[in-house]
């Protein structure tokens, strides 16, 4: 952990991320979590991205009923800026594209993402897992890291997995960015 990451204001960020894993419990079930992490080139770092360093640079995680949760979502986007990707996941069936669609609407004015839900979460943290086991991720030190680090570390098996998913949502977007589909 680092106490003190580079500004998002950084030139040097080349790409930043917020992603959303929604869920609609108040006080119970699943998180919301929303999961920032950046891709940042060094001084003189090569343009093909082989210097990047990859960060964990916040979580918002909490049990709010939906329209708390969309709250959250535009004041947190209200707080990181414009230069900060907003992704959004989409969960499979009718209500999830609807859901997607309604979070983009409230985010006018903002990049937003949206990254449809396809095969296990195990599948869409693999690319993810596979940087983070090999020690390629920094992480901003706060009261959150223990929380992550536990989910991470007993994924699959852990309790909530709603950071892995939120993670895992987000280096998806800063990795892949020609994958998307859908957004503005």
């Amino acid at each position: 952990t680092v106490d003190n990451p580079p500004p998002l204001s950084s030139k040097q960020w080349v790409s930043l991320c917020r992603f959303w894993d929604k869920a609609g419990t108040k006080d119970g079930g699943a998180y919301t979590v929303g999961f920032l992490m950046g891709r940042w080139r060094p001084a003189g770092g090569a343009k093909d991205g082989a210097d990047d360093e990859w960060w964990i640079l916040g979580i918002e995680r909490e049990q709010f009923d939906s329209a708390e949760r969309e709250r959250l979502i535009v004041s947190t986007a209200n707080r990181d800026g414009k230069r900060v990707t907003i992704g959004i996941e989409q969960e499979p069936g009718s209500g999830g594209k609807e859901s997607a669609q309604a979070s983009v609407k409230r985010l006018a004015g903002y990049r937003v993402r949206i990254v449809r839900a396809v095969g296990s979460k195990e599948d869409r943290a693999d690319e993810w897992s596979t940087m983070i086991n090999a020690g390629n991720f920094k992480m901003a030190r706060a009261d959150w890291n223990a929380i992550l680090l536990d989910e991470l570390q007993n994924f699959p098996r852990s309790k909530y997995k709603d950071q892995v998913d939120s993670g895992a949502g987000a280096y998806t977007v800063l990795a892949n960015p020609e994958t998307m589909v859908g957004g503005v």
